[in-house]
C-alpha cells in the first residue's frame, strides 16, 4: 500500500490515504479513481485522481453525481482517423488537470472567449488540438492558451482565464464549482476509462450529445404557442420520443442553460411549482 497526501477541495484540510499499489499501476494510461469517504480527510467526501507516480493531479468535491443521459442515435463508435499528430491522449489526462477541463466545458456553453495561462508550453498545441477535436461539429470554440508572462489582464478582460485549478477572470460568477455537476460527471467517465480512445469517445460523445439534445429543445419552443409554457415532463417526454432517451431534471436544466446561453433561445419555462407538479 502507498499513502499519499491529499487536500479536501472543499475546505482544504490536509491528511493521508492509503491506496493499493497494484490498482494504480493498472492505471499506467491513464488516471485511478479514489473515492474518499466522509471521515477519512475531514468531513466531506471528494474524489482523487491519482497517476501511476502516485501523484494526486486534482480533486473533484464527491456529490456532483448527475444521471447522464443513455446514447442518442448519432452517437460516434469509434476515431475515424489517428489522432497521435494532434495530441496524445495520456498527456492530455496527466497535464489538463479535471477541474480546468471542467472550467472549459462549463465556459464552453455560455459563447465566449478562452484562455488558459500555463507555463507547459509543450502542451499548448496538445491541449488546443485536442479541445478542437471534441467540439467538431459542435460548439464553437475560441481558445487562446499563453504563459503567464503573457498574460494581460485588461488584454484579456473579455475572456474567461483559467490557470490551473484557478478561476483568473470570470463573467458573474458563472464559473461556480456548484454549477459544474454535469461536467464534473462527464469528466469522471472520461477520466475513469483507462483505453485512451474509449475514454475519448466518451468525452466527444458526451458534448455532441448535449448539443444534439438542446438543438431539438429548440425546435420545440419554436413549436410552441404563443404565450405557451413549457413543463419539464413534457420537454423530458419530447426528448425521450424524438432521441429515445431518459433525462434527469438537473441535466435538462443544463441543456436549458446551452439553449438560452450558447444559442441565445429563451426557454419558456413554466413556474417551478407548476413543474414540480407537472413531474408528480
Amino acid at each position: 500500500m502507498a499513502k499519499l497526501q491529499v487536500r479536501c477541495p472543499t475546505c482544504s484540510k490536509n491528511n493521508f490515504i492509503e491506496v493499493s499499489d497494484d490498482e494504480v499501476k493498472k492505471a499506467s494510461r491513464g488516471l485511478f479513481t479514489v473515492n474518499i469517504e466522509e471521515g477519512i480527510v475531514c468531513e466531506h467526501s471528494f474524489v482523487a485522481y491519482v497517476d501511476k507516480n502516485f501523484v494526486v493531479r486534482d480533486t473533484f468535491k464527491a456529490d456532483f453525481q448527475v444521471e447522464l443521459p443513455n446514447a442518442i442515435s448519432e452517437e460516434i463508435t469509434e476515431v475515424e482517423k489517428d489522432l497521435s499528430d494532434l495530441f496524445e491522449i495520456d498527456l492530455i489526462k496527466l497535464n489538463l488537470t479535471a477541474s480546468l477541463l471542467g472550467y472549459v466545458l462549463r465556459a464552453m456553453i455560455y459563447n465566449k472567449k478562452i484562455v488558459i495561462i500555463s507555463d507547459q508550453t509543450y502542451m499548448f498545441s496538445q491541449i488546443s488540438n485536442f479541445i478542437d477535436y471534441l467540439t467538431q461539429n459542435t460548439f464553437n470554440i475560441d481558445l487562446s492558451m499563453i504563459t503567464e508572462e503573457d498574460y494581460n489582464s485588461k488584454a484579456f478582460d473579455e475572456h474567461f482565464a483559467f490557470k490551473g485549478r484557478e478561476v483568473i477572470n470570470d463573467f458573474n460568477s458563472k464559473i461556480q464549482s456548484t454549477k459544474l455537476n454535469v461536467e464534473k460527471t462527464i469528466i469522471q467517465k472520461f477520466l475513469s476509462e483507462y483505453d485512451p480512445l474509449t475514454s475519448l469517445i466518451i468525452l466527444k460523445n458526451e458534448i455532441q450529445k448535449a448539443f444534439e439534445l438542446s438543438k431539438t429543445i429548440i425546435d420545440v419552443i419554436n413549436n410552441l404557442k404563443k404565450n405557451e409554457k413549457i413543463y419539464s415532463k413534457k420537454m423530458i417526454s419530447e426528448l425521450k420520443k424524438k432521441h429515445d432517451v431518459k433525462i434527469s431534471i438537473p441535466y435538462l436544466d443544463y441543456l436549458y442553460e446551452i439553449v438560452e446561453y450558447y444559442f441565445e433561445v429563451e426557454v419558456p419555462r413554466s413556474s417551478d411549482i407548476s413543474n414540480f407538479l407537472s413531474t408528480l
